[in-house]
């Protein structure tokens, strides 16, 4: 802010000066006092020359200070709140007062050798003779203002301040509501009155293995026979018998013997030698059970060389009983993949946490002949039979929310006015009964159980007991309310010190156990 400094001179008077103040530019002027060593003469030092001088710069816009060290000037100066310091820099730098609005001249005790007429008036223009009967009564109206303020502040802390909590517990019944519910894949909605929900139908691909044991039966070769056959030199040389040598019995089919190792028969006619023999695979089972001298012939060069003849019986061939594929095997089997998987299909489609699948209405809808593979087929020899199978299953979903929503409507129906519904108390049972028709109407059995309380409304519990002490308000809440006898009402206030609950209403909490 721009500042202009006005140095006084020791004739300056309040006319002087205010007309230099007409010249001034700045936002703030400062008048400088001269020095008390320049000059014995004191200026302005009454208190109605300040007040002139700063009504001058207040109708001119600019903010006044004093550097003087007069203490008239100084105490006069403290009493229109104008600045004073002790030099121009500390002017610059310090602080500057706002000049008051009006100012009240007092020269009580102040002799003035010639009053100035101008002076006189402008002091009786501000002052008004009281009479002592006036004052008295500007003294009572003052202590009757304090007296109301201080009523109104205790009356706004009386209302305002205080707070409480009620808590209610009404009085409680229990309901009970059996539906026999209808679940229709062609129906759309919520139907209360019908006790109609609609369902959902929903196709999945499953696959699995099953394996059963056939049932047909038939004998088979289980072990090999076997022997000692003696084979005699009809020449005179030595002859080699290799292993697997095939000796056989003579006819139409021979049941044929291999030498399981091999010898070699002295030079000499008559000359013999002995070799274990084994029944071939053709020959397996009983049928290499030979009884003696019967096995007679040599296959190959040998039969020329040499002579055969089992001196004992072999032994040892048996027959076992081998497993057939029957038809019915393959039926069989077919039934028990099929539901095996409607069984693996009810954990296979895809629900949200409030559907189930209706396991009687779990059938298959496609099969095809590449997604049915068997490990074997009728005739084939098999102790058991496997069959890979693959199928479209369908099955009917319902949604239970839906069904908690018509058995909850159907309880709450008869409910009387007044009352209300604890929904945190709400039970259901699950689905049981249920049953599908022809018609693919899925029927089952659902039951809900819920608390049936007393309605109390918080606003009008507020108008019955705001502003009443604590006996009176529990004694109108016992006596208006249907309450729990074993839970009374309970009242809380704070602060403590207060037995009477607060005169405004939206202080006082309600708060109402087991509600809605």
């Amino acid at each position: 802010m721009k500042l202009q400094v006005i140095s006084l001179e020791p004739y300056d008077d309040v006319v002087s000066v205010r007309d230099r103040l007409s010249f001034v530019q700045a936002d703030r002027v400062l008048l400088v006092w001269p020095t008390a060593a320049s000059t014995r003469k004191r200026i302005l030092c009454r208190k109605l020359d300040l007040v002139l001088i700063q009504r001058e710069s207040a109708r001119r816009h600019t903010k006044l200070a004093l550097v003087t060290s007069d203490p008239d000037v100084i105490d006069n100066a403290e009493d229109l709140n104008i600045s004073v310091f002790a030099s121009v820099q500390a002017a610059q730098r310090g602080r500057w007062r706002h000049p008051l609005n009006s100012v009240f001249v007092d020269r009580s005790g102040r002799p003035e050798a010639s009053p100035d007429p101008y002076e006189l008036r402008l002091v009786a223009s501000r002052l008004k003779r009281l009479t002592p009967q006036q004052r008295r009564v500007r003294a009572i109206v003052r202590q009757l203002v304090v007296v109301v303020l201080i009523a109104a502040v205790l009356l706004v802390t009386y209302v305002l301040v205080p707070s409480a909590d009620v808590i209610l517990t009404p009085a409680q019944d229990q309901l009970n509501a059996t539906v026999q519910l209808v679940a229709d894949s062609t129906f759309s909605g919520l139907d209360v009155e019908g006790a109609r929900i609609p369902a959902a139908v929903d196709v999945i691909e499953v696959q699995d293995d099953a394996t059963i044991p056939t049932t047909g039966s038939v004998d088979v070769p289980n072990t090999l026979a076997s022997g000692i056959i003696t084979f005699t030199n009809q020449t005179n040389q030595q002859v080699f018998v290799p292993v697997k040598t095939v000796v056989a019995t003579a006819g139409v089919k021979p049941v044929r013997f291999e030498t399981t190792n091999e010898v070699t028969i002295g030079a000499g006619v008559g000359k013999t030698a002995n070799v274990a023999i084994q029944a071939a695979q053709d020959s397996a089972g009983p049928i290499g059970n030979i009884p003696s001298n019967l096995i007679v012939t040599i296959e190959g060069p040998l039969s020329k060389a040499l002579a055969a003849r089992n001196i004992d019986a072999t032994q040892g061939g048996t027959l076992r009983h081998q497993g057939v594929v029957t038809q019915n095997d393959l039926d069989n089997l077919l039934s028990a993949a099929r539901e095996k998987l409607r069984q693996k299909a009810l954990g296979a489609f895809v629900l949200t946490p409030n559907q189930f699948v209706v396991p009687a209405t779990i059938k298959i809808a496609e099969e095809r002949p590449e997604w049915t593979i068997y490990s074997a087929f009728k005739g084939d020899q098999a102790d058991s039979l496997t069959l890979t199978l693959r199928v479209r299953a369908q099955a009917l979903i319902v949604d239970i929310q839906q069904a908690r929503q018509v058995t909850f409507a159907r309880l709450v129906r008869g409910l009387n006015s007044g009352r209300l519904v604890s929904p945190d108390s709400v039970t259901y049972t699950d689905p049981i009964d249920l049953h599908v028709d022809g018609n693919g109407l899925v029927s089952f059995t659902l039951s809900a159980t819920a608390n049936v309380a007393v309605s109390i409304s918080p606003d009008a519990v507020r108008g019955l007991i705001a502003g009443a002490n604590v006996d009176d308000a529990l004694y109108k809440l016992q006596q208006t309310l249907i309450l729990d006898s074993y839970h009374p009402p309970q009242i809380a206030i704070y602060p403590g010190i207060l037995r009477r609950l607060p005169v405004l209403g939206a202080r006082i909490n309600v708060i109402v156990r087991g509600a809605a």
